[in-house]
């Protein structure tokens, strides 16, 4: 069960959305995700339904699939998470390295932008 999403942190905020994805279970989007959620790269998905039907979609497809953290730099309203896509019989060893800038308000997520790390 997650707390008021007004207690978190905007880190616990991040790390709870990557738990939703590694985990499927996406009872949470409604609390840390804002009714206007905007992932820059992914603009049709749209608010917290749109989410959690992206992460039953993609887990479905490709349940193997986690989202490892290395780091997270949080302060404010802005939160930036490096890491990578690995899967479940690579822990640690992630494929792609990305890094993930979320905007913060309201104690909820708002936006997702996500770079490919060089």
């Amino acid at each position: 069960m997650i707390k008021d999403s007004n207690t978190l942190s905007p880190r616990d905020l991040a790390q709870q959305y990557f738990a939703m994805w590694n985990t499927g279970d996406t009872a949470a989007a409604p609390q840390i995700l804002s009714a206007t959620w905007n992932d820059h790269s992914h603009p049709e998905v749209a608010d917290p339904a749109g989410v959690q039907a992206a992460v039953a979609a993609i887990r479905a497809a490709r349940p193997e699939m986690r989202f490892e953290i290395e780091a997270i730099l949080a302060e404010d309203h802005r939160v930036c998470v490096v890491g990578g896509i690995g899967g479940v019989n690579l822990p640690g060893q992630a494929g792609a390295r990305l890094v993930w800038l979320f905007h913060v308000a309201d104690g909820r997520l708002t936006d997702l932008w996500t770079y490919r790390a060089a």
